[in-house]
């Protein structure tokens, strides 16, 4: 959703998040909890993150894999993944092993 009113709409009322910390730079922190998926909605056309402390953070889809890490500024809605499909299983992955916190919409 490139057009911005598109993006306030969606993330209205996002809930808050808090990732899983890591445990290795080969096991970065994580949302939601181990072994599960958040799935995509109808809602929003991208996943949206609005963190608070610039991260980087990267979209694993349970069928395709991980993207490339995305720096996503403190303070600011930033996008995870781009027009992604409704009902599509998919994690995060912040860089780093702390934990990441803000609002998440999908």
């Amino acid at each position: 959703a490139s057009d911005t009113s598109v993006a306030r709409k969606c993330t209205v009322s996002a809930p808050r998040f808090t990732s899983s910390p890591g445990t290795s730079s080969k096991d970065p922190a994580f949302w939601p909890a181990r072994g599960t998926y958040a799935k995509t909605t109808t809602r929003c056309a991208d996943i949206n993150v609005k963190l608070d402390k610039t991260r980087n953070v990267r979209t694993c889809f349970k069928k395709t894999g991980c993207s490339r890490y995305r720096k996503l500024t403190a303070g600011k809605w930033g996008l995870a993944a781009e027009n992604v499909k409704d009902n599509v299983p998919f994690y995060l992955q912040f860089e780093g092993t702390s934990k990441a916190t803000g609002l998440i919409d999908y």
